[in-house]
């Protein structure tokens, strides 16, 4: 009886795709044997045999990192996540903060273990939301002081 059985894919609007352990790791940055070891033990990424190699299907890597993304995401998914660093390099402010703003859920993360990773497309439309807002209110008219009154 074979451990790992290959089976067709049931999502049509994913890629069957075929990934190995080193593109894992390319895509996540992150990730080790032992890492790959427990989650398949746990039963949260499904190892499939394909001519003799463990490999791993796209949509089952999607759904381990916090599931399948809209009909028209699914083309920017397909490429590799982003380090919160090199969203904080972007969007001009610290990495502790983009992953706040992933944890409170606004903006979308994907977790990968205990790591953050951003689909560098949901990171430009956050981006693009976030400061089209802020754009009507740098033209806005300036606000009313009081003058400064001296002491004397």
């Amino acid at each position: 009886m074979d451990k790992y059985p290959d089976q067709a894919c049931d999502v049509p609007l994913i890629p069957s795709l075929l990934l190995d352990r080193a593109a894992l790791i390319k895509r996540w940055q992150h990730g080790s044997d032992a890492f790959f070891w427990r989650q398949e033990r746990a039963g949260r990424l499904l190892p499939v045999r394909h001519d003799g190699l463990l490999r791993y299907r796209f949509e089952d890597v999607l759904r381990f990192e916090g599931g399948l993304p809209s009909e028209e995401m699914v083309a920017a998914y397909t490429v590799d996540l982003m380090h919160p660093l090199e969203v904080a390099s972007v969007c001009i402010c610290s990495a502790s903060y983009i992953e706040s703003l992933a944890r409170v859920g606004h903006l979308a993360g994907r977790r990968i273990g205990r790591a953050w990773r951003f689909v560098p497309a949901e990171v430009a439309l956050w981006q693009q939301n976030k400061f089209a807002v802020r754009a009507g209110r740098m033209n806005a008219k300036p606000r009313k002081t009081t003058p400064f009154t001296s002491d004397e």
